[in-house]
């Protein structure tokens, strides 16, 4: 290390310098301003001057050149504010808490670069960025509760950048992260996306936007995670349990999705945003607007989204998937010396149809009941954007989450507390609900987390939870029949942790234990012969649901490491125990579930899921190759799933949800980028993901787990244009992709529980530029096409659910091929535009 003592005064009294391999201090005791300027070998320069309070000021230059770069974000993750350099190079972020912040910088082009700086005093902290195409070398990370990076988080973690999410195509918050390793979706249709992480979802993956748990029903895999996905600036996917830190909603993993950082003190940006999709006519349309005015904070998110049915080679256009969606989102906070304190409030209300794949005996698709004197949906109505047939939904999500954060000595003190409203209408009209959940939530969170400056030790300890009440809403009149699927009741879980993290020079060694306390009451229901509630014991009356006050309790806990190897190699070894409490509907379900055409029964006696998994990876990570293989075993007691009967009721199947002794899932994923530094115009990145599950001691048609997904491959090429010096177009590239699913046979095959499915391959392409001034270097509009499933091949995912959908003349019929039921999209071709404004669009859209 070299250190340059530069603009001392004769005042200066005494001064200490202290380095670590996290962060560069400067501690004095003299009354006058002094200056310090340090060089390291990771050529970043931090310079203190004694004076002033919360603030990040410096020049960010290129290594090989000295030339500064504009258009650089720097953002404090942790206080999700951010700036970037002017043409100068130069930034300041200013009116920041005080404290140790974890601080990034990045730029596409360039490998990011992150430090620990202590905000009590002004600092100015220059970077000399080194040229990379690929950003994630050293990007930051919090899901885990600690901010840390990729690298040294001991079990696996996946970061979808904003840059990621741009350049791509979704319809839904899931398909954002849905094709990473170890990443899948299952899907009844348009919108109705869930996520499974290592070959687990619903309840045992939790979901968050700005660390708000998602409960809107997240048991039901008829309609997808209620997040809109214009909101989401980036992401976060823990691959392994994470009940550690979140509870036991967290079994198989956390994806966390953030809105963007606010912006720099004085001054407001924003961008308008329209697109596309020629498949199903998807239009969608977002404005996002942000200020920060002496440390006040706001942002507004308004968004609106509408699709008409999707079409394939096989179905043709699939009568019951289209969709529409608003939503609005108010961020009002402050940032103050002592901490900081944001509300954020958001309002979504989603539309959708399902498919219940009704034909005729030529495969034509049919309305269940004959409308306007109709039997057959036309080509209008087919392209009609009025999500309002028989079989649809009518969801909502209204939240309020308050996030505050206070200075207390060397640590911070966290208390979050929410309030979210879901609503979920099944549609037997345009206007009648024939299932009416209500369902509420008050999230609470508190934290407390200290680091020691010389030590590298991290703790942080804390209790979080959520109390939660279902009602049922009224019955629809007569002659609609209500439906109830789940009874009246309340849940409260709450959970007490600690968490160390030890940070040596090449090795991070983490461990926690935490105890979790879960509370069902359920209220007794019993109907009339007209399907409506009357008094327990009523004459002629049946029972829906009985009481029950079921309660739970396990022990989590967790150690791990990872270890930086020499020549850019590394290695992570975590060792886990996890813990889930039975959800709502594996207790009590006793009714049709509407969307999925099935009829799910519960067991009010399951116990809770108690499991075991290691996970190990390794990692390289070079100026031309990135590298990383993560190897999983998950051992898990007491696994409930839903098993299908022998018998139906009203033509639908029944589902019994059981639980066996034990289920054991294991697989390996990862990704293999290249970027040569030879070649800057050249980027191939490729995902893989294997899953294998067994139940052991079962028959042949028993012994797999249902709906694993399919071993698949991700893999795309990247070409990049030179910038010229003057030219109007900046950062063009053109890409080509593919995915290749191999065919799944290890399926759950009693009564046609699951299909095997057929492997397919499907290409992709896209190109994206942006347009800019070149005058001033400003940004005007980034433009991004895409086209997906580019030779339009007709082809099943696995988690495709509505490949079971099969019904004739409104009758369900038993799907024994997967070529009975619903394809999915075919060839769809989207046009994105981004007109980015404010104060600060020197920077093109896609700087990170």
């Amino acid at each position: 290390m070299l250190l340059l003592l530069a603009g001392a005064t004769a005042n200066l009294a005494v001064a200490k310098i202290t380095c670590t391999n996290k962060y560069i201090r400067v501690l004095t005791n003299t009354r006058n301003s002094g200056s310090f300027l340090l060089k390291s070998s990771n050529q970043i320069t931090q310079k203190k001057t004694i004076n002033g309070n919360g603030k990040i000021t410096g020049k960010i230059t290129d290594k090989s050149t000295t030339r500064p770069i504009p258009g650089v974000t720097i953002t404090v993750p942790d206080l999700k504010v951010s700036t970037s350099t002017d043409e100068n190079g130069q930034y300041l972020l200013k009116g920041l808490p005080n404290g140790q912040y974890l601080i990034q910088v990045s730029m596409v082009g360039y490998a990011s670069e992150t430090k620990v700086v202590d905000l009590g005093n002004t600092y100015a902290v220059d970077f000399k960025l080194s040229a990379s195409n690929y950003e994630l070398s050293d990007v930051v990370v919090t899901a885990l509760g600690n901010t840390t990076t990729r690298k040294r988080a001991t079990i696996p973690i996946i970061v979808v950048t904003n840059k990621m999410i741009r350049e791509g195509v979704a319809n839904t918050a899931i398909d954002l992260v849905a094709s990473q390793p170890g990443v899948n979706a299952t899907t009844e249709g348009a919108g109705t996306t869930k996520p499974q992480i290592n070959g687990l979802g619903f309840d045992r993956v939790l979901t968050l936007m700005d660390g708000l748990p998602q409960q809107d029903f997240q048991w039901g895999d008829d309609h997808g995670i209620l997040i809109d996905p214009y909101a989401i600036h980036s992401a976060e996917v823990i691959r392994g349990p994470a009940s550690l830190q979140y509870g036991a909603s967290a079994e198989a993993g956390v994806i966390s999705f953030k809105s963007a950082p606010l912006p720099q003190n004085g001054t407001v940006v924003g961008s308008v945003l329209t697109e596309y999709h020629t498949n199903n006519g998807y239009l969608g349309t977002s404005l996002n607007i942000a200020g920060n005015h002496n440390g006040f904070v706001w942002a507004f998110q308004a968004s609106g989204e509408a699709a008409h049915s999707y079409s394939n080679p096989k179905d043709g256009y699939v009568w019951g998937t289209a969709w529409n969606q608003v939503n609005g989102r108010l961020v009002l906070g402050i940032n103050k010396g002592w901490g900081y304190s944001r509300l954020t409030l958001s309002a979504l209300h989603r539309r959708i149809e399902l498919p219940d794949g009704n034909r005729d005996s030529t495969g034509r698709f049919m309305f269940d009941f004959p409308q306007n004197g109709k039997i057959y949906p036309t080509r209008s109505d087919f392209l009609s954007y009025n999500a309002n047939i028989a079989s649809d939904k009518i969801l909502g999500e209204y939240q309020a989450w308050w996030q505050n954060s206070v200075n207390v000595g060397k640590g911070k003190i966290g208390f979050d507390i929410g309030f979210a409203r879901s609503v979920h209408h099944d549609i037997d009209s345009g206007t009648v609900g024939a299932s009416n959940l209500l369902l509420g939530d008050i999230p609470f969170n508190l934290k407390y987390q200290v680091a020691g400056e010389r030590s590298g030790l991290k703790l942080t300890t804390g209790i979080n939870g959520l109390y939660e009440f279902h009602r049922n809403g009224d019955a629809p009149p007569a002659p609609y029949v209500p439906d109830y699927a789940i009874p009246n009741y309340t849940d409260f879980e709450i959970g007490g942790y600690a968490i160390v993290e030890k940070n040596f020079k090449d090795l991070t060694l983490s461990g926690g234990l935490r105890f979790d306390r879960t509370d069902f009451v359920g209220d007794p229901m019993s109907l009339n012969g007209d399907g409506h509630i009357v008094l327990p014991g009523t004459p002629g009356s049946a029972v829906q649901f009985t009481s029950f006050n079921n309660k739970y309790s396990g022990l989590s806990g967790s150690i791990g490491a990872s270890y930086h190897l020499p020549d850019n190699n590394y290695v992570k070894l975590n060792v886990s125990k996890s813990y889930r409490a039975p959800a709502i509907n594996e207790l009590t379900s006793n009714g049709l579930n509407i969307g999925s055409n099935l009829v799910n029964l519960g067991n009010i006696h399951l116990k809770a899921e108690q499991g075991y998994q290691v996970d190990l990876a390794y990692g390289y990570d070079s100026k031309n190759i990135s590298v990383e293989a993560d190897g999983f075993y998950n051992h898990i007691s007491n696994f409930i799933f839903a098993n299908r009967t022998d018998s139906l009721s009203d033509g639908f199947p029944i589902y019994q949800y059981l639980s066996t002794n034990t289920a054991i899932i294991q697989g390996v994923s990862g990704f293999l980028n290249i970027h040569p530094a030879a070649a800057k115009w050249l980027e191939i990145d490729n995902g893989f993901t294997y899953i294998y599950s067994r139940i052991p001691n079962e028959t042949d048609s028993t012994k797999h787990l249902p709906y694993i997904p399919a071993p698949h491959l991700n893999s795309e090429v990247k070409f990049r244009f030179n910038d010229g010096h003057n030219s109007v177009f900046k950062e063009s590239y053109i890409k080509f992709g593919l995915q290749h699913d191999w065919a799944q046979n290890n399926v759950y095959s009693a009564f046609y529980t699951e299909l095997p499915s057929a492997q397919y391959t499907i290409f992709n392409a896209g190109i994206g530029t942006n347009v800019v001034n070149t005058k001033t270097g400003k940004t005007i509009c980034a433009i991004y096409v895409n086209c997906t499933n580019l030779t339009n091949v007709a082809y099943t995912d696995h988690l495709n659910l509505a490949q079971y959908f099969l019904a004739y003349n409104g009758t369900p019929a038993t799907v024994t091929q997967q070529n009975q039921g619903i394809y999915n999209m075919g060839r769809n071709i989207s046009f994105k535009l981004i007109f980015p404004f404010g104060s600060n669009t020197n920077k093109t859209v896609s700087a990170e």
